[in-house]
Order: structure tokens, then C-alpha cells, then sequence
């Protein structure tokens, strides 16, 4: 027993890591693309996109600042589409729901932030348009509300990793495994994996923005959604999660240079 939850946190963490690390990327080509297309000669760092944008109308500004939002509630929709349908627990079905779940944390937790933070790119959109601070608020709380709805809907698939008839102490020694433990130690990864930065908030969100996920750990320990069989997690190290991780860290490391 206690191998297996071994096997299915490093699995897990793994999976994490990755799918955040693809997240970012995914964001960061959303921005890189529509100024591309804009004729800004983007440069493509790890975290961030630099543009020489000065000279741009604000309609383009707008378009390319909400381009990373919109390239990860895609990233979150299509997965989780995908999950919705498959309800399996593969170790491709592990890296897809992170890969859903990210998605939906990066896009609404930027609509959180617009009424902090102006690095943020709905923060940059608001100042802007000029939008009244109240109406920033308002997006905030909407954007709270529905991504605790969405990670509370979405988180609950985990539980399909979990073998039927498995009782209650059994079961949060999975959902510790499977979400809480790698949450923790993939977020320290992930802040290390950030640096260099520029602004503050590319530490702040790796380091903070994944927690909001454990409000769907009750979810995943009384849903009903269980697991006939127990799932290939339980049983060995997935090479294919090592090779991913490995291949995603090291794209993030070159990217520190940036490409352009």
C-alpha cells in the first residue's frame, strides 16, 4: 500500500508540474502569437512576453494583453471536455485533468486580480478601458466564485483514481497523494522554475495560485465517482510523466534567454 502512494504522488507531482509549466507556456504563446501577428516582434521569455508595442492602437493592446487569458480558458475547457466524456484513469487522464484544472486557475484567477494588480493582464485591460474600480471588484468576486465552482466540478474527476469500496481513511490517504502533497511540492518547484523575474507577481503566482485547488479535496473524498479497477498511477513511475517533466523544465530553462 504504501508503495503505491508513493507511486501515485510522484506521478501526480510530476503530472503538476508539467501541466503548470505547459500552462505558462500556453499562455505566454497566446500573448507571443497576437503580437506576432501585430508586427511587435514579441520576444518569448519563460514567464512573460516582450513586445514593443508603444506605438499600438489600444484595441490591439487589449487584444494581445486578454490573448494568454483566452489561450488558457481554452487550454482549461478542452481538457476538461475531454475528461468529462473519457471518466478514466489513465496517466494521460491524470496530466489532462491538471492540464484542465490549470487552465481554468490561470484564466480566472487573472479576472481575481484585476482589481489589484496592473502587471496582471485584465489589470492591464481594465486601466485601459478605464473601467471603475467597482465594476474590477465585481469581476473579482465573479472570477472567485466560478473558479470554486469550476476546481470544485472538475477536481472531483480525481476521485476516479481511487479504487471502489475503499474506506474514508484509505481514501484521504489517496486524495493526499493524488492532489494536497503535490500541490505543495510542485508550487515549490514551480516558484524555483520562475526565476529569473521581473515583475513580482511571476513568483507570486506559481507560489500561491494552485492552492485554490484544494477546495475541491472533500469533493474527491465523498464523490461517488470511483474506480472499478485501480489505476496504472498505483503501479510504477510512469516514464512518460519523467520524459515530459524533463522536456518541459528544459524548455523553461531556454526560454530564460528568450526567443524571438
Amino acid at each position: 500500500m504504501e508503495k503505491s502512494l508513493k507511486n501515485i504522488f510522484v506521478n501526480s507531482t510530476l503530472a503538476f508540474v508539467s501541466a503548470f509549466l505547459l500552462t505558462t507556456l500556453i499562455h505566454e504563446l497566446g500573448h507571443f502569437i497576437s503580437y506576432y501577428l501585430f508586427g511587435a516582434h514579441p520576444v518569448l521569455f519563460h514567464n512573460l512576453v516582450q513586445a514593443s508595442d508603444q506605438q499600438m492602437s489600444i484595441r490591439i493592446k487589449i487584444i494581445s494583453a486578454l490573448a494568454g487569458p483566452v489561450f488558457s480558458l481554452a487550454q482549461g475547457t478542452v481538457f476538461g471536455i475531454i475528461e468529462f466524456r473519457k471518466q478514466e484513469n489513465k496517466i494521460s487522464d491524470l496530466l489532462f485533468l491538471w492540464l484542465s484544472l490549470l487552465g481554468f486557475v490561470n484564466f480566472l484567477g487573472y479576472l481575481m486580480l484585476t482589481p489589484i494588480s496592473k502587471a496582471g493582464d485584465t489589470g492591464k485591460v481594465a486601466d485601459l478601458l478605464q473601467i471603475p474600480y467597482f465594476f474590477r471588484f465585481l469581476i473579482a468576486v465573479a472570477g472567485l466564485v466560478i473558479l470554486i465552482v469550476v476546481v470544485k466540478k472538475t477536481g472531483e474527476l480525481f476521485a476516479i483514481f481511487i479504487p471502489e469500496k475503499t474506506e474514508l481513511t484509505e481514501r484521504r490517504k489517496y486524495v493526499n497523494r493524488i492532489m494536497f502533497f503535490p500541490v505543495l511540492a510542485g508550487s515549490i518547484v514551480n516558484v524555483i522554475l520562475s526565476f529569473p523575474v521581473t515583475v513580482v507577481l511571476s513568483v507570486i503566482y506559481p507560489a500561491t495560485s494552485s492552492f485554490v485547488i484544494m477546495s475541491a479535496y472533500k469533493m474527491i473524498l465523498r464523490s461517488p465517482k470511483t474506480a472499478a479497477q485501480k489505476s496504472v498511477i498505483e503501479d510504477r513511475i510512469s516514464p512518460f510523466l519523467i520524459i515530459l517533466a524533463i522536456i518541459v523544465i528544459i524548455v523553461n530553462r531556454l526560454l530564460t534567454i528568450g526567443i524571438g
